[in-house]
């Protein structure tokens, strides 16, 4: 992963654990979801978006997003060494369908393209 990347992975993740401590959750998952595009195609900040994802589901006791998060975790790693740069990025909740391709954040897709 590139380091502005990887800068601007650590700061969604940092902004999220403020918000959850805020319990501004709606906000939190915002950010988690901007952390998982910047960190989708990297083996280890794929995984550590969805764990961070994982225990905010927990947190909000949504079994829907704890078992979708659960499974997104474990399978972060070898999903992630396999197709890497191949596949679409996504927001990575639940909620969003594996078939559906997400707009990426314009100001994202411009710290992606560096």
């Amino acid at each position: 992963m590139k380091a502005i990347v990887y800068e601007h992975f650590q700061a969604e993740l940092s902004k999220a654990k403020t918000l959850i401590a805020e319990q501004d959750f709606e906000s939190a998952w915002i950010a988690l979801q901007r952390a998982h595009i910047l960190g989708q195609n990297d083996a280890i900040a794929h995984p550590i978006a969805h764990w961070n994802m994982l225990k905010l589901a927990w947190k909000q006791k949504d079994f829907q997003e704890i078992s979708m998060q659960l499974m997104s975790t474990v399978l972060a790693i070898p999903l992630t060494l396999l197709s890497g740069k191949k596949r679409y990025l996504r927001g990575g909740k639940a909620n969003v369908d594996d078939s559906e391709k997400m707009s990426i954040p314009e100001d994202i897709q411009q710290i992606l393209n560096q």
